[in-house]
This record gives structure tokens, C-alpha cells and sequence, in this order.
């Protein structure tokens, strides 16, 4: 009896110690699904955080985003376009073709100044046979397929041709002498001295109206008439300082001026020779130009020397225009 009472008392303190300890583990899972509450909202809250602290892509950003598809977009677009035949593409730049009467196309379009260039170009085969007239303009005209009446688009007529043959000989000139030049300064060529390029320069221009020295009279005549005196002059002054800067000039004083106005009488009188030279090669006319030439280098710069060749060029041009009013004819008395 005692035992079984012993026994009922055992099993009661071990229902006593089993709801003690069920009382004091409830509090600790009630605390840990406290503790895990927090911790997702802890959890959330650092997400919700992290989403606010990104800001949103700039306008910049998103276009240097969005570029590369529409380049692959555009890049699809002509591979579709290269693949279909009959798609048609914008020419950026414009047609400046043009079609004439016959529909022929032409790509480049001749100004009228160059189209009155070939024609005086074309016309200078004809001057032997018909002089610096508008019939070899008119000539020059025809062989370029255009009606003789085209030589109506020279308003100075003969004049125009005569100026136009001058430049082109100046022109070629400078080329010869620029070349020359580079010769000197690449070492592939001696550098002449003062006296002896000029007279190479002079002798390789006035050799240029060779082809034309039966007609040469009546042309500086042309040049010799008033409307055309400004134009030939400004041709003239442009040759002397084109010959004098390639012969090695640059001064600013007041040898600027005298030696070109030296040489512009040497090249008028030399040229003046040169028409009423008769002997083989113009040798008489090389000759008398060797001798200007070595007068003009040898001249110092004073001012007696000045006005002797402000005198001496004055007497050339008044002496030059004498002499082809009588090769021309104009002094002769009827």
C-alpha cells in the first residue's frame, strides 16, 4: 500500500514537472515567432530601402540605352532594304546633272566664262589665216560644234581674243618659272644669277608669240585702243612681278618700283624689235634684249638713275606706240 501511494505521488511530480516545462518552452516559441516577424519586416524594410535608394535612369542614360537597338534596328532596316531590289534610297547630296535638248546627261555644268575660254582657245588656230578678227573667233566657234554666231558673246570682239592669248601666255610663263623654282629649291637645279634669268624669262615669253609675229602688229594695236588699255596694262604689270618675285626680289623701297618700271620698258621695246626682226632665230632681237637686261642690273639706286629710267620708259612707250602706228599703217599718208 505504502509503495503504490509512493508510486501515485511519483507520477504526479513527474505531470507537475512536465507542465513546467511545457510553460516555460511556450514563451520561448512565442518569442522566436516574434523574432522572426521582425526579422522579415527587417527584411522588407531593407528591400523597400534599397529599391528608394537607386534613382531612376536619366533621359541620357536611357537614350544611350534604347541606341543600340535602334542601331540594330536601323541596321535590319537596310539589310532589308539592300535584300529588296525595289527599295529606293534618298540621295543626300544633289544631282547637279543636267539633261539637254538631245536628253543627253551631262555631270558637270560649263559657266558661260568657260564655255567663251575653249572658244578663244579654239579660235587661236585660225589667227594666221584670218588675224585677231571675229571671223577666227567665229571659226573657233564651229569647231566646237556651235554656230559661227556665237562669236557674238564677246562684246570687245577681237579685243577679248587678243586679251584672252596674252593671259594665257602669262599664265603658262608663271608655270615654267614656278617649276623652275622648285627645281632650285629641291637641288635638282643651279640657281641663275639676277641678269641671266631674266633674260630667260623675257626670251621664253615673247618666244610665245613666234607662232603669231605676221599677225603680232595688228594685235598690239587691239591692245594699244583705249577700252583695252586698263586690261593690257594690268596683264603687263602682273608678267614684270611675277618675273621679279621669281628672280628672287622682295624689297620695299623705292628699287620695287624702278626695277619693275625698268623692265616693263625693256619688254616693250624687245618686243617692238622683235616684229621688225628679221634674222634667223631673232638673234638681233636676243641680242639687243641681253643688252637692256645688263643695263637694268647694273643700275644703282639713286635718284638721278631713277629719272633717267622714268625718262627711258617714257621714251620706250612713246617710241613703241610711234613705231606701230607706222608698222600698222596709221601714219600713212592717203
Amino acid at each position: 500500500m505504502a509503495a503504490l501511494i509512493r508510486s501515485l505521488r511519483a507520477v504526479r511530480s513527474l505531470r507537475g514537472l512536465g507542465s513546467a516545462v511545457v510553460v516555460k518552452t511556450c514563451p520561448a516559441s512565442r518569442y522566436g515567432g516574434l523574432r522572426r516577424g521582425f526579422h522579415r519586416a527587417a527584411l522588407f524594410a531593407s528591400d523597400s530601402k534599397s529599391d528608394q535608394t537607386v534613382p531612376p535612369p536619366s533621359h541620357h542614360e536611357h537614350f544611350q540605352a534604347q541606341e543600340p537597338r535602334q542601331g540594330s534596328s536601323t541596321f535590319s532596316t537596310e539589310q532589308a532594304s539592300a535584300s529588296d531590289p525595289g527599295t529606293q534610297h534618298e540621295d543626300p547630296w544633289p544631282n547637279t546633272s543636267y539633261q539637254d535638248q538631245s536628253g543627253e546627261q551631262a555631270e558637270d555644268y560649263e559657266t558661260e566664262d568657260q564655255l567663251q575660254a575653249r572658244i578663244l582657245t579654239a579660235a587661236l588656230e585660225f589667227v594666221p589665216q584670218h588675224g585677231w578678227t571675229v571671223e577666227a573667233i567665229a571659226a573657233g566657234a564651229e569647231t566646237l560644234g556651235l554656230s559661227a554666231a556665237s562669236a557674238g558673246m564677246f562684246d570687245n570682239g577681237a579685243g577679248d581674243l587678243v586679251l584672252h592669248f596674252v593671259g594665257q601666255c602669262n599664265v603658262q610663263l608663271t608655270e615654267i618659272l614656278a617649276e623652275e623654282h622648285n627645281q632650285v629649291q629641291l637641288g635638282q637645279a643651279e640657281k641663275k644669277k639676277t641678269a641671266d634669268f631674266l633674260r630667260h624669262a623675257v626670251e621664253t615669253r615673247l618666244r610665245m608669240v613666234i607662232p603669231y609675229i605676221d599677225t603680232w602688229p595688228q594685235a598690239m594695236s587691239l591692245l594699244l585702243l583705249p577700252h583695252n588699255i586698263p586690261e593690257s596694262l594690268k596683264h603687263l604689270s602682273t608678267l614684270v612681278d611675277d618675273i621679279w618675285y621669281y628672280a628672287g626680289d622682295r624689297s620695299t623701297d623705292m628699287s620695287w618700283y624702278t626695277r619693275r618700271a625698268a623692265l616693263t620698258g625693256i619688254y616693250n621695246t624687245t618686243e617692238l624689235v622683235m616684229v621688225q626682226d628679221s634674222s634667223p632665230d631673232f638673234e638681233e632681237t636676243w641680242a639687243f634684249l641681253d643688252n637692256r637686261i645688263r643695263d637694268v642690273v647694273n643700275m644703282a639706286n639713286t635718284a638721278k638713275q631713277v629719272q633717267a629710267t622714268g625718262e627711258a620708259v617714257v621714251q620706250g612707250l612713246m617710241g613703241a606706240a610711234v613705231t606701230l602706228k607706222n608698222i600698222t599703217g596709221v601714219n600713212q599718208r592717203r
